[in-house]
Parts: structure tokens; sequence; C-alpha cells
């Protein structure tokens, strides 16, 4: 059930990292059309953070799952 769990958190990340990845090239490719984001560098900023966030979470889960 453990490694269950572990495989779960681990597809979750990554799907985290792929929305963040689109956001992201939406701002790059299309930051006239986020009229409601004045602060690109700000929210881009924002997505940066998450993604460290994500990537982090999945490294420490793979440990976990290593160990196993």
């Amino acid at each position: 059930m453990r490694a269950l769990i572990l495989r779960a958190l681990i597809s979750k990340y990554e799907s985290e990292l792929q929305v963040l990845a689109v956001n992201m090239e939406n701002y790059f490719s299309n930051a006239v059309g986020v009229a409601e984001h004045p602060d690109i560098i700000g929210e881009i900023d924002k997505l940066i953070e998450q993604v460290s966030a994500a990537e982090e979470k999945l490294r420490i889960v793979n440990e976990i799952l290593g160990e196993e």
C-alpha cells in the first residue's frame, strides 16, 4: 500500500509540473492575451515557485520509494 500511495504522489506531482509548464508557456507566448495579470514577471515568478515546490516533493517521494 505504501508504494501505491507514493506512486500516486509521483503522478500528482508530475501532472502539476506539466500544468505549470503549459501555464508558463502561455505567459511566454501570449502575454498580451492575459489581461487580468498585468504583472507578468510576478505571475511567472509565482509559477516558478510552484515548480520548485513540486520538484522538491517529487524528489523526496522518489527518495522514499528508492529506500523500499
